[in-house]
């Protein structure tokens, strides 16, 4: 299978506290990324296997919900996301805060290991 990239989206009042974090059944977003994929499958929101349909994916989310104005602009996330999805690891991290809310939205590559990957594309 090809490398593709696993869409996650988590929105709520606050960063969930570690221990949501650690348990894999916790709809809260993990500390570390490579968890993503043992997260509950109603996290994962999107496929992608191209890396310019992940930036555009990431692109409406954060058009959707915007991040605060004292936050790194949109447009330095996204070429930084372009960036990082064609590197090694190839992660995207996307997380932040809007004046109500604390809002993740993490691309996670995927080479469609068996056992480990949530859905191919």
């Amino acid at each position: 299978m090809t490398t593709h990239w696993h869409a996650y989206s988590y929105t709520g009042h606050a960063r969930p506290p570690d221990s949501e974090a650690r348990d894999p059944h916790s709809a809260a977003p993990p500390l570390v990324v490579a968890e993503w994929l043992r997260k509950p499958r109603s996290m994962l929101v999107g496929t992608f296997a191209d890396p310019d349909d992940a930036v555009a994916w990431l692109a409406h989310q954060l058009a959707d919900t915007p991040p605060m104005a004292t936050s790194l602009p949109v447009r330095a996330a996204l070429a930084y996301a372009r960036d990082r999805l064609t590197q090694k690891p190839g992660d995207q991290v996307t997380r932040y805060y809007t004046s109500t809310a604390y809002v993740v939205r993490d691309l996670i590559r995927c080479t469609g290991q068996a056992g480990t990957c949530p859905g191919p594309p």
